[in-house]
């Protein structure tokens, strides 16, 4: 999904307030950011992801300690613990996952964001927080009777406990599948067959898609919410790559900036006289802005 400009500046309002320690700020910024129509799942992935990526950049360059990181994690789960209240799930699907770092890995965010990502989906989740020993979690697994096990892991020297996960949960039967994810699977480009997973999840949207093809899922029909949501990201990154601004896309399309800042916040239904408008004054095809696949 392309990061847009005004994501990428909540993006950095949020690390400032991460870095500073300052809690009611880090909330306040995602408070503003849902007043301003921003989805949950989008300030998952264009905010609290990448600040994640970014606090382990700084504490990687002597920039922060481990008492700052530990805060910045602090923070932002407290953050997801107000958007989960927020959050209203799918039609559950009848189907149910385990989602946990693996063995030794104590980084627990991007665990929680995949966890709260299938929640969304429909998904029932058993989430187990902190790295969970592999045979505890095999028999855990085994007791639930779980579909699917999600497992993160952060640091590289831990991708042999994910291997050795999954081997052993291949041996319950039935066996669930094995999807994986986190930074160390992005940094060491984790050949899934090597590994011994059924999938690859980098994030929380993809580690949805890729757990309904697993279990062989439908992909979710997208409601009039969702579609006007998604056309109206694709607007705005088209719109910020082609450095208009919205002034510049109203002028251009003959239609009002504050009805194009309704459109790209999904706030706005369209006609289709609008969206041609639209698409002329970006000199794209129509179909590209109806897409539902976000750019």
């Amino acid at each position: 999904m392309a990061r847009t400009s005004d994501s990428t500046g909540l993006l950095n309002r949020y690390v400032d307030a991460l870095v500073r320690g300052e809690q009611a700020v880090a909330r306040t910024v995602i408070t503003n950011a849902r007043k301003q129509g921003l989805g949950a799942a989008r300030i998952y992935l264009e905010v609290l992801a990448p600040s994640q990526d970014k606090i382990g950049e700084l504490w990687h360059e002597g920039a922060l300690n481990v008492a700052q990181e530990h805060l910045a994690t602090s923070i932002t789960m407290v953050v997801m613990d107000t958007l989960r209240e927020e959050m209203r799930p799918r039609k559950l699907l009848g189907a149910r996952a385990v989602v946990t770092p693996v063995e030794g890995d104590e980084h627990v965010v991007g665990a929680r964001m995949v966890a709260d990502f299938l929640t969304m989906d429909g998904w029932e989740v058993d989430f187990l927080g902190y790295g969970t020993p592999t045979k505890d979690l095999v028999e855990f697994v085994r007791q639930r009777r779980s579909d699917l096990v999600a497992l993160s892991c952060t640091l590289p020297e831990f991708l042999p406990n994910a291997k050795a996960a999954a081997a052993a949960l291949g041996e319950l039967d039935p066996a669930p599948k094995v999807l994986l994810g986190g930074y160390a699977v992005n940094a060491e480009e984790a050949d899934i067959r090597s590994l011994g997973v059924d999938g690859i999840g980098l994030d929380g949207l993809e580690a949805v898609g890729q757990a309904r093809s697993l279990l062989g899922l439908e992909r979710p029909k997208l409601s009039l919410t969702d579609h006007l949501a998604a056309m109206g990201r694709k607007i705005n990154s088209v719109r910020t790559a082609l450095n208009m601004t919205q002034q510049d896309l109203a002028k251009a399309s003959g239609l009002d900036r504050t009805y194009i800042s309704m459109v790209e916040r999904g706030r706005q239904n369209l006609t289709m006289g609008a969206i041609v408008k639209i698409a002329d004054a970006l000199n794209v095809p129509v179909a590209e802005l109806v897409s539902t696949e976000d750019g």
